[in-house]
Formats: structure tokens, sequence, C-alpha cells
């Protein structure tokens, strides 16, 4: 599809291989040189089957703005179903009230339901004054010191912290080793859920995916799930997900993480998820701007109650993966 904006014409279409270089210079532009959106080995993961691609606003062969997609398993009204999850909805600034609105209009059309994952500012007032049903999202953040430098070995190597979670009575991995322990230590409540094992297989265990870290109790009822990205020079941890009935619990194993992490010179603790928030002891400090989540259904007359696992959107997509290359 052709439109003709500010005397332009721009085409919207889907992303090609061919466009990389344009789209890898378009996301240094618009998030930063570091991003791990213009990585390949991350496109290769969201899009390795070839009948999946993403959406491009295009002029003159030069990609001016993207929306990403992806489709993930959520609780409508009580029932899993698989929808499409919207993320990385970025346009050049000239284009925005152009391109930026006609993929979005694109992308939440696109399914029965849509989940728009921690959307700030006019794109969030924007979803709201379409419908979306807004969702519980937590946001914070926490500063700590470090014991130590930064570096990718030290993130490799992290299991070695697996005596010490043992002694404190937790059981601590990740993605990169075996996927019966992962799914029956991370994902317990999820693992009789046909949909939800399937998109598992994608999620965490594609050579592609970040790495991925868990810490349960003995129980496995009580269960966070962490990456560790980097922004610019600076490192950082990402809760992303947590599953716990329990503050005391969840706070010992937050406790866990942040030791373990200033270990490994990392300053920045990141609680984002849908679940819950910190415990309050802990101290964090809520976003300044607090992203919004919502769902959106192009049935307007459907009420519906939605319950998103944070994994089931591109939180804690910016986790490295040190081993991708292996």
């Amino acid at each position: 599809m052709k439109q003709n904006v500010l005397n332009e014409t721009i085409e919207y279409r889907n992303y090609k291989e061919s466009d990389y270089e344009s789209y890898s210079t378009f996301c240094e532009n618009n998030f930063g040189k570091k991003n791990y959106q213009r990585n390949s080995s991350y496109l290769k993961w969201l899009y390795e089957d070839t009948i999946n691609s993403f959406s491009v606003a295009v002029n003159n062969n030069t990609i001016t703005g993207i929306i990403h997609k992806f489709k993930a398993p959520i609780e409508i009204n009580g029932q899993f179903i698989k929808v499409t999850v919207l993320h990385d909805l970025m346009v050049d600034s000239k284009y925005r009230s152009g391109a930026g609105l006609h993929l979005m209009q694109s992308g939440l059309y696109s399914d029965e339901y849509v989940v728009l994952p921690g959307s700030v500012g006019r794109l969030s007032r924007a979803y709201g004054r379409l419908g979306s049903k807004p969702f519980n999202s937590f946001w914070y953040k926490k500063f700590q010191m470090p014991k130590g430098l930064y570096s990718l070995n030290k993130v490799k190597s992290l299991n070695r912290y697996k005596s010490l979670a043992k002694n404190q009575g937790l059981t601590f991995g990740h993605n990169k080793e075996n996927n019966k322990d992962f799914h029956e230590n991370a994902l317990k409540k999820y693992i009789n859920i046909e949909c939800c094992l399937d998109y598992f297989k994608w999620r965490f265990f594609h050579k592609n995916a970040p790495l991925t870290f868990y810490v349960s109790d003995e129980s496995r009822e009580n269960t966070v799930l962490f990456v560790i990205g980097k922004r610019g020079f600076l490192p950082y941890v990402r809760i992303f997900y947590v599953s716990s009935e329990n503050e005391v619990i969840l706070g010992e194993i937050v406790q866990f993480i942040e030791t373990i992490t200033a270990k490994i010179g990392i300053s920045v603790v990141l609680f984002t998820t849908f679940e819950a928030s910190p415990p309050k002891r802990l101290m964090y400090r809520q976003y300044k701007e607090i992203p919004i989540s919502y769902v959106f259904s192009k049935n307007k007359n459907h009420d519906f109650i939605p319950n998103v696992p944070t994994f089931c959107s591109d939180i804690g997509f910016d986790g490295i993966n040190p081993f991708e290359n292996i």
C-alpha cells in the first residue's frame, strides 16, 4: 500500500532481507547505536519462520517507520489463546502523524486481540482513546553498589552461584541448560497448557533467544525470571516475570538476584513485570513516567478480562545471549 505524506510517497509493506542495511540505520538513529533491535540474530529469532515478518514504512527505499509483532498465548476470560503482540512502534519524527498512525492502526486490527505492552506519552494516550483495555504493570528500579567490574565472561559463568542458591533453599539456572529443568523449575504453573508449551519452544529454547535466568524456591511456587542487558556501556539486570503469593520468599529471591549481579559488576536493577510490584522493604523506586500496558480488541461489543504473563510481551527481549555464536 502507498500513501502520500508531506508530498512524499510512503509505501507500507512487510520487511525483506534486502532491507537490513536501511533497517539497521533506522534503528541506530531511533533506538541508539548499541540497540538490540538491529541485531541480525534478534531478527532471525523473531522471524525465523519465513511466513512471518513485520511492517515497515518506506520512502525512496529508505525505512522511515517500523512496528514489530509476534504471537503469544494470553488468558482471556480464563482461557488461553494465542494473540498478536505489538512492540517497537517507531517512526522518523517528520512522518509520525501519517506513517505512525497507519502502522499503529494496521497493527491494532491485525488480530482479534492485540497486546500493547508498556507504552508512554502520545502513543499510550492514542491506545487509550481507541478503547484499549489497560491492565496492571509495575515499573520500578534500584541502584546497588557493584562489587567488581562487569564482563561478558562473568555473565556466562553466573551459574557458579548455584551452590549459594542451594544454601538459601533456592534453585538457580537458565534457559541454555536442560529444557525440562527450565520448564519444571521456572514455568511449573504453565506446564500443562499446550499453547504455552509450544510458545516456550520459541521464546526460551530457540538458539537465538535471550539468555534468561530463573530463581525458584524449593516448591517451585515462587519464581522470578531475569535477563542481563546493556545500555551503552551500562549493564543492568531486568527482573521481568514474577510468580509469587509470598512476599517474604519473593524478597529472598530478589535479594539473591541483587547479590549475585552486584558480584559481577551490575549497578542497576530494573523490576518491570505485569504480575507484582517489588517487596516494599527492598526500597525500589517507581519510574518517573510509568508505562501503561493494554489489550486491544477490534470487537467493540465484547467485554473481556485479560491476563498477560510478562514473558508474553517484549519485556525481556533486551537480554543478551553470549552463547549465540557457540
